[in-house]
């Protein structure tokens, strides 16, 4: 069974050779591609709703901040 545990070892075993030889480097490319694929399904979540969850998370980050500015006038 291929785990995400597996992917991250592959990726380090991988990136140990792309230090000898830079033509293993599409095989890296592939694992993380994988990997991300893996920890998508491992989440439940579609990529529209990671895309979605990120974007809020932004959004509400910029409203604390606005709303947290010691720069506010006194009332």
């Amino acid at each position: 069974m291929i785990t995400i545990k597996r992917i991250e070892a592959a990726l380090l075993k991988v990136a140990a050779l792309i230090e000898r030889d830079p033509a293993f480097s599409p095989i890296f490319v592939r694992l993380e591609d994988e990997l991300e694929s893996a920890r998508v399904a491992q989440s439940g979540m579609t990529d529209a709703q990671r895309r979605a969850a990120r974007y809020l998370q932004s959004a509400n980050a910029r409203s604390k901040r606005a709303t947290c500015s010691s720069a506010a006038p006194l009332p």
